[in-house]
């Protein structure tokens, strides 16, 4: 469960799953009206390659992009070894790392940095959950998204007949 004081800062990957990708614009506001969402200039600079136009009025309508000078890139890039993070995951955890916000990312790789440094990190199904539970969104319609995430490109299992979005989850591990 994300505590409602929580910020969280979301790595370019859950931006894109949120807006066209997973066309969860609704969740997006209800997320933005109930704590801080941040990106990364870094972050910007990467979700703007996908649909400038979109892009930039998503982030304007529910994302404060912090612009802030990140001080503890070092301590990411050394807690990643061997594994390579891009910029925009390594500046949303350097981020969280100054401010102790919670992460947003995706990336297998990225959450088990988040995990090293002790950061709490939640992803785009972890937001999928939160709104279940909020009641922002239905079961059904959670379900829905992971099936247009899987056709977009998200590496995830497939849906079956039989999945909750709660028994979904279990079966990722």
């Amino acid at each position: 469960m994300i505590a409602p004081s929580n910020t969280l800062v979301c790595d370019a990957t859950v931006v894109l799953n949120l807006g066209h990708r997973g066309g969860l614009e609704d969740l997006t506001a209800a997320l933005a009206q109930d704590r801080k969402l941040v990106v990364t200039t870094e972050v910007a600079r990467e979700v703007s390659w996908d649909d400038p136009s979109f892009y930039q009025g998503f982030l304007a309508r529910y994302f404060v992009i912090d612009s802030r000078p990140l001080l503890r890139v070092a301590a990411v890039e050394n807690a990643a070894m061997p594994m390579r993070l891009d910029s925009g995951e390594i500046s949303v955890l350097s981020l969280c790392l100054q401010t102790q916000w919670a992460a947003c990312i995706d990336e297998s790789a990225g959450r088990r940095v988040a995990r090293t440094l002790e950061l709490e990190c939640f992803g785009t199904f972890g937001l999928l959950r939160h709104g279940i539970d909020q009641r922002w969104l239905t079961d059904h319609k959670a379900l829905e998204v992971v099936r247009r995430l899987r056709s977009r490109g998200l590496f995830c299992p497939k849906v079956l007949p039989e999945d909750t979005f709660t028994r979904y989850l279990a079966r990722l591990g």
